[in-house]
C-alpha cells in the first residue's frame, strides 16, 4: 500500500470513528465514547507517519495548494470534530444545570426537614 493509500485508509477510519463518536455523545454512551477516543488516540501515530511518508515523496518547493489531496477530507473531519465538541459541551452544560437543580432540591429538603421535623435528641440531660 502506498503512503497516500495508507493515509486515505487511516483518514477513513478516523472519519468512521468520529461519526461513531457523535452517535455515542448523542446517546450519552460514555463508556463507548471513551473506547472510541482511545482508538482514535492509537490511530494518531500511524496517521502522522503515513502522512509524513507521503509528504516526503512529494516534490518540494512552492506548489498549488490543490496538490494536497487530503485538504477536503481533513476539512470535513475538522468540521465533524468541532460539531462533536459542541455536542459534548452542550451535554456538559445540561449535566451541570441538572446537578445544580439537584443540589438546590437537596438544600430545600434539608431546610424543610429542619422546619417540620422533630428536634434532634438531646445528648445531655444535665451538666454537673
Amino acid at each position: 500500500m502506498t503512503p497516500r493509500e495508507q493515509t486515505d485508509c487511516l483518514l477513513q477510519q478516523w472519519l468512521q470513528m468520529t461519526r461513531a463518536e457523535s452517535q455515542a455523545i448523542q446517546a450519552a454512551a460514555w463508556p463507548k465514547l471513551r473506547e472510541i477516543q482511545s482508538r482514535k488516540a492509537a490511530l494518531r501515530q500511524p496517521l502522522g507517519l503515513a502522512f509524513r511518508q507521503w509528504k516526503s515523496g512529494q516534490p518540494s518547493g512552492p506548489g498549488p495548494a490543490a496538490q494536497n489531496p487530503f485538504r477536503a477530507p481533513l476539512a470535513r473531519l475538522i468540521a465533524l470534530e468541532e460539531r462533536n465538541a459542541q455536542f459534548l459541551a452542550g451535554r456538559r452544560e445540561n449535566a451541570r444545570r441538572q446537578q445544580l437543580r439537584l443540589e438546590r432540591a437537596a438544600h430545600n429538603l434539608r431546610n424543610l426537614r429542619r422546619s417540620y421535623g422533630p428536634p434532634p435528641p438531646v445528648a445531655w440531660n444535665s451538666y454537673s
